[in-house]
């Protein structure tokens, strides 16, 4: 990939439950803590992030990323669709500090983990909430189903039009507070899911220089877990199951070869994500499910030497059912040796 390829599975987004209702946050939160990182960047050239952690490139064998991101609540997209302002004189901000490290386990193997640390910062009807605290934890690994690099600054034959493809497997580690934990007061608290997920991940992506395309798809599954608290009160034993997920990520890059040998790459990407209606006891509740469509665009630029990364992205809910809509601006830097 480009050093700036953009896969927006977004991200940052911790449910303080803005208002919302338990009921509503209760369908979004599982979106928010198995996306870590809004910048997929360069894998089998120069490496960087995606939603599962970072991607080492081809030949390197250890990577770190650190990612500063602020997202913003903009009211929210009822189950019909219909779009709903949150009240007046509300204004509420989520802050992320994550890092992220990959290691190369062999020639076509690589592992990374990611966490994060979490700043909401919310102000609803009036009323102000600060807490912070840690985010989920997600363990990755990624298999290269192919031998070389396959980024190409011309077609030759159809041998250099083969695509960069990885397969991957990601564990969300619920470590952050959850409506489920023990000391929480109010969703304003909420830094994690609260659940053990599963993801199987696709990445497709091909580059002729200056042009990059890719795909990046994902399904989700979460365990099951007892549930006998809520936001620290007890309630009737209960099992809940939250619903199974699709996401796909198509994205294009544009990318300018500079003076000094560095490279400024432009992406803008699609994203669309589905959740399937939870289940409590094993039975589905019927309408819990979520939707969201939305748009990024990323600036990345890399050094001469590709070791050093700079990145800068904005993602863009556009629509959406029972779920925020939400702007993440990210601001990061990637380190490959």
């Amino acid at each position: 990939m480009n050093p700036t390829q953009q896969v927006d599975m977004p991200t940052p987004e911790v449910p303080a439950n803005h208002g919302y209702g338990v009921g509503f946050f209760s369908t979004f939160i599982i979106l928010c803590f198995t996306f870590f990182s809004p910048l997929v960047s360069a894998a089998s050239c120069c490496g960087g992030g995606a939603s599962s952690g970072i991607i080492l490139p081809k030949f390197n064998d250890a990577m770190w990323d650190l990612s500063a991101s602020q997202e913003r609540y903009d009211g929210f997209w009822t189950e019909s669709g219909r779009y709903q302002p949150d009240p007046k004189d509300s204004e509420l901000l989520q802050r992320r500090l994550s890092i992220s490290y990959a290691y190369r386990l062999a020639d076509q193997w690589q592992m990374n983990v990611a966490s994060a640390l979490v700043d909401n910062q919310n102000r609803y009807s009036g009323e102000d909430s600060s807490v912070q605290a840690i985010g989920d934890t997600q363990v990755s690994v990624w298999y290269e189903a192919f031998e070389k690099v396959t980024c190409v600054y011309r077609i030759n034959g159809w041998e250099s039009l083969e695509p960069s493809v990885y397969f991957g497997a990601s564990l969300t580690l619920p470590t952050g507070v959850s409506p489920y934990s023990d000391r929480v007061d109010s969703s304003f608290d909420i830094t994690g899911l609260g659940f053990y997920r599963l993801d199987a991940n696709m990445i497709i992506e091909k580059t002729v220089y200056p042009f990059s395309l890719s795909w990046q798809g994902k399904y989700g599954y979460t365990f099951e877990r007892p549930v006998n608290q809520e936001y620290g009160l007890a309630t009737q034993p209960y099992n809940k199951q939250l619903g199974d997920r699709r996401a796909s990520t198509f994205s294009g890059a544009y990318t300018w070869f500079l003076p000094n040998l560095a490279m400024l790459t432009m992406t803008l990407s699609h994203t669309q994500l589905k959740e399937a209606d939870a289940k409590y006891n094993g039975v589905t509740d019927v309408g819990s499910g979520l939707e969201k469509i939305s748009y990024a665009t990323a600036l990345a630029y890399s050094n001469a030497v590709r070791d050093w990364i700079f990145k800068l992205s904005f993602t863009q809910a556009e629509e959406g059912k029972k779920i925020p809509k939400t702007q993440i601006l990210n601001l990061g830097i990637s380190h490959v040796y």
